[in-house]
């Protein structure tokens, strides 16, 4: 067997997740903390009770949130695959038709919602106090749904065709428009809590209108073509069956804030409903770090998937998994320690709230670890075509919160839902780790269907050492075309780019066929586009023994398939 050295694919893991964990967190920071100035400014402006309206509104804007997560996600990771296997035509063609399918399922319950506002409000817990205030937000937002579900879905599509710097670019001029006219209408003019549904709605409005020349280009995955579907083409079920654990994930979060309210204002009225407004916003602003390390799992894991390379995928989870812990736990650790410091921003004063909020934020914060770990899991077997577990694990979150809320509620009704959303994610957690096996890979390195792999810095005598190691594991026919092709193809990229890593690898298909893989790092900024075109037709898996070279999770990549030995 030969030698196989992990650390050489770990390392371009590494830059790679960077690319796109750095601009998606910066992304995230902007998004994320957008809503929260919104929520500070009506608390600060026009006070804890239309404050408080906005908890019983934010179970329909993450109705929304999950239309545009089963389209992006489901989009989104099926152009990854897509992207490995080097399908642009077929990437084109789902995602138009993708973007007429949320437009219409859009458009519908936006219609439903707007027509039976006030039953929808009163089920959701509204008080006489405030339900005026909700249905004026709630009426805003409706009208503003499609930007909303467009944004929410771009994010994903955009960061899995390969531009997360876009979704930078529009997440931070989303959030500047956003908070500017907060500001402005609300501490400056004075005017109502409309006047903040609507600074959102015109943010979102004007990031979709950035995302719009990405998909104009004709070397995007994500292109506006005919939408019509061609034999071999996935169905529209295969195309968002990806995007179905982040959906029911946040269908869970609105069934768990729809409890949440029923319990919280049940109990204290507004003061209940305060207190799930400003957890609302610790939840926003926690997920800056859990989304920022465990969203990117999906992308690059699913372009490894789609490569057969079954070791570069447990890879990404190991690493990135590692990476989220090291973002999360120094800001757990403070909050946990120095709750008031969230609280303060809120301006709390109810007395209810002051003496509860302290308790709540520590849960929650001790419970964004278990989140953090479901999250990075899911994405993982969604990356993998296991939606399956993944939608189980969150049949059991919803069934454990509900049951474990409502139960708790009889003695700590306003810890209840803190208490019931923890043992929900604990359960689920041991779940993915026990039933669904996801335990491999976490902590430790598997080769898994990977003959050889080795690399190193791009100097000829490592490049001479790597070649020698690859010669070890091929045949002596197939050595000859590595030699005549995919060598001599490096080396070329060498002297034009400088790449500062590489790794080489003999890859056992499933299949049967054999793949010898080069991955290269080269000099782009950060956040500077990218300019390489993919290869289109020509990369696909398989095209025997012709080099293709191609653009993969912001490394390069050249590859040559060789076909199974009992059908050459």
């Amino acid at each position: 067997m030969e030698e196989v050295e992990f650390v050489h694919e770990n390392r371009l893991i590494r830059k790679s997740s960077i690319r796109y964990v750095v601009p998606a967190m910066i992304g995230l920071l902007f998004g994320q903390l957008s809503p929260m100035v919104g929520g500070i400014c009506i608390s600060q402006s026009l006070g804890e009770i239309p404050f408080s309206a906005l908890s019983t509104v934010e179970p329909v804007n993450l109705i929304f949130s999950a239309i545009g997560a089963l389209g992006g996600v489901g989009c989104g990771i099926t152009v990854s695959k897509c992207s490995g296997s080097g399908d642009k035509n077929v990437a084109a063609r789902i995602f138009t038709r993708c973007v007429i399918a949320l437009t219409v399922v859009t458009v519908a319950l936006a219609l439903g919602f707007y027509i039976f506002t006030d039953p929808i409000l009163n089920f959701l817990q509204a008080t006489p106090e405030n339900i005026g205030y909700a249905r004026e937000y709630l009426h805003t937002v409706l009208l503003g749904s499609l930007p909303i579900v467009f944004m929410f879905a771009g994010d994903y599509i955009l960061t899995d065709d390969n531009d997360p710097q876009l979704v930078l670019a529009a997440s931070v001029t989303a959030a500047v428009v956003n908070v500017a006219l907060n500001l402005v209408l609300l501490e400056g003019f004075h005017m109502g809590i409309g006047a903040s549904a609507f600074a959102m709605v015109f943010s979102e409005f004007v990031a979709v209108l950035l995302f719009i020349p990405h998909f104009r280009k004709s070397t995007s995955l994500c292109r506006f073509v005919k939408p019509e579907r061609l034999e071999g083409d996935p169905s529209a079920f295969a195309t968002l069956r990806p995007g179905t654990p982040m959906c029911i994930m946040y269908l869970m979060f609105a069934i768990q804030m729809i409890v949440q309210n029923l319990v919280l204002g049940g109990e204290s009225g507004n003061s209940g409903l305060g207190n799930s407004a400003v957890i609302d916003n610790l939840v926003l602003f926690l997920t800056i770090f859990t989304a920022s390390a465990s969203e990117p799992v999906m992308a690059l894991a699913s372009s490894y998937f789609g490569e057969n390379n079954h070791c570069g995928t447990l890879l990404v989870k190991r690493d990135m998994y590692r990476f989220g812990l090291y973002l999360l736990l120094p800001v757990i650790l403070l909050l946990i320690a120095f709750p008031q410091i969230f609280m303060a921003l809120f301006a709390v004063q109810d007395p209810v709230m002051v003496s509860t909020l302290p308790f709540a934020i520590r849960i929650v914060c001790l419970n964004a670890l278990f989140t953090f770990t479901n999250d990075s899991l899911v994405n993982y077997l969604s990356a993998t075509e296991r939606e399956h577990i993944a939608n189980i694990s969150y049949g059991i979150q919803i069934v454990v919160n509900i049951g474990a809320t409502l139960l708790l509620a009889r003695t700590i009704p306003m810890d209840a839902p803190w208490y019931g959303a923890m043992l929900a994610n604990v359960c689920a957690c041991a779940f993915l780790l026990i039933a669904g096996r996801l335990v491999k890979g976490l902590f430790t390195m598997h080769r898994e269907n990977v003959r050889m792999l080795t690399g190193g810095a791009p100097d000829p005598e490592v490049i001479q050492e790597a070649r020698d190691k690859v010669a070890k594991a091929l045949p002596a026919d197939q050595m000859q075309s590595v030699d005549d092709k995919l060598i001599p193809a490096f080396q070329e990229a060498v002297d034009k780019e400088r790449p500062h890593s590489f790794s080489i690898t003999v890859l056992d298909r499933d299949d049967g066929d054999t793949a010898v893989i080069m991955r290269f790092d080269h000099k782009v900024s950060l956040f500077a586009a990218e300019t390489e075109e993919e290869s289109d037709e020509d990369e696909l898996a398989h095209v025997y023994d012709t080099c293709v070279a191609s653009e993969f999770n912001t490394l390069h990549r050249l590859m040559i398939n060789f076909k199974a030995a009992g059908e050459a």
